[in-house]
């Protein structure tokens, strides 16, 4: 694989699955109910992640939006804290277990750090430092979780690029003391290093654990050209090695290696009762897979393929979320959310009709207007990374054909859509991440 072709990936992509750019209405035609004026006005505010655009004249900050489609200010940045440069965005934002608000990033200058989100003596939220944290040279941070080994509590981080960016098989996770942020332990195990045949990390993006039982995703270097991978590795947290990869492919339908990215560890925490096992979307292979997990006997069956999007028109899927009845899975291609009964898992039984979006739609939270109308909001942004030549995150093509640059907001029982803010256009900048703040929407996400 080279770089000019992957740069041709999406726009295949979009091809095959007959995409277009059109836009549907932002009007919302429903009757609201009259405004709660006990309700919390912060729940429908959201913090997020924006990255200037340097040929606009803007830059990266963390911005605090109204997102209620009933408010005067829906849209509105209520407060902007600007970041420093970066050699590339900040990219997920994370809270701790006890409120604590951290941040991945897609560079090495600062792939993983703390902000400190506060109020000032006004009650109001505001940012007082962000804080890059040492990962003892680990670059590209994803995804984080916070998970319990022997009784302890560790905070877990994916570093796609590993402890040298350089290498064609870089990936690490990095093992953190959530009280001091002090690394405990890297777990890396180069493909090339560790021996024919043996369990490998390689390009870890998604995560997520069960008991004893860690699973990270193998999606693809994050120089965008040299491989791909195809695995889900699962790591025994006894140990903190990992002791075997499960392939999750099949029909390649761009002719690239399936690029698993996201995971859940379907778990009795999540769903009462359930029978474990890993759901996984493959970002180039456009599928859903499961993979059951027999807790007792603490082995993992073959892979199931649960959705095929190849077929069913859809590409890129991303992102696992969900409230306490429903999961949802976002697809970058065309921009959609489908929607499956929480109860029903691992197994994806629909619960709704998609929630169509726009191209990229990423991450979202949830929460309700003043009125107590059940919304989502989705980010329609895959990544703002760019073309260094042109110094602009827009120009690498076949990010931006899956860059809208907005949030669409949608009630949450019938998919309508009440309102979108596009911050390009309003603002000459993308997002790269929402959150709720102070972590008010019910979410699990890993």
């Amino acid at each position: 694989m080279n770089k000019v072709t992957l740069i041709l990936l999406v726009g295949t992509i979009l091809i095959q699955l007959g995409c277009t750019d059109v836009k549907e209405s932002t009007s919302a035609t429903s009757t609201v109910s009259p405004i709660d004026t006990e309700k919390n006005i912060e729940e429908s505010q959201a913090i997020v992640l924006l990255s200037g655009l340097p040929t606009l004249g803007t830059k990266d900050s963390i911005a605090i939006i109204e997102m209620d489609p009933e408010s005067a200010n829906f849209g509105n940045i209520l407060y902007d804290y600007p970041l420093p440069k970066f050699d590339a965005p900040l990219h997920h934002l994370y809270y701790s277990p006890n409120g604590r608000l951290y941040a991945t990033g897609l560079g090495s200058e600062c792939s993983l750090a703390e902000i400190d989100l506060v109020r000032n003596a006004q009650a109001e939220p505001v940012i007082t430092k962000v804080e890059c944290l040492d990962t003892q040279g680990q670059s590209v941070g994803e995804d984080i979780m916070w998970h319990s080994v022997n009784g302890k509590l560790h905070m877990f981080v994916t570093f796609m690029g590993g402890t040298d960016l350089s290498q064609v098989d870089a990936g690490s996770v990095g093992v953190f003391d959530p009280q001091t942020n002090k690394v405990l332990k890297i777990i890396e195990a180069r493909k090339s290093q560790v021996g024919e045949g043996k369990p490998y990390i390689m390009y870890p993006h998604g995560i997520s654990a069960y008991e004893d039982r860690m699973v990270v995703t193998s999606t693809v270097h994050p120089n965008l050209a040299d491989g791909i991978g195809n695995v889900v590795t699962v790591i025994d947290l006894n140990s903190f090695e990992p002791i075997e990869n499960i392939v999750t492919e099949d029909a390649k339908p761009v002719g690239f290696p399936s690029s698993p990215v996201e995971v859940l560890f379907v778990r009795p925490s999540i769903v009462e009762g359930v029978e474990p096992a890993v759901l996984v979307n493959t970002m180039f292979g456009f599928e859903t897979w499961k993979i059951p997990y027999d807790a007792k006997s603490k082995v993992f069956a073959e892979p199931e393929k649960l959705y095929d999007g190849a077929t069913a028109g859809t590409g890129v899927p991303l992102e696992f979320y969900g409230n306490d009845t429903e999961l949802f899975i976002s697809h970058a291609i065309p921009g959609l959310v489908k929607r499956y009964d929480l109860k029903s898992l691992p197994d994806l039984v629909p619960s709704g009709e998609d929630i169509k979006t726009e191209l990229g739609a990423h991450h979202m939270i949830f929460y309700s207007s003043a009125s107590g109308r059940k919304l989502i909001a989705v980010q329609n942004n895959l990544l703002n990374l760019g073309d260094a030549k042109d110094n602009d995150p827009t120009d690498v093509d076949f990010i931006a054909k899956v860059n809208d640059h907005s949030l669409t907001v949608h009630d949450l029982t019938t998919g309508e859509r009440l309102g979108m803010i596009n911050f390009k256009d309003k603002y000459q900048k993308g997002i790269d991440n929402i959150e709720a703040l102070f972590g008010s929407g019910f979410t699990h996400h890993h």
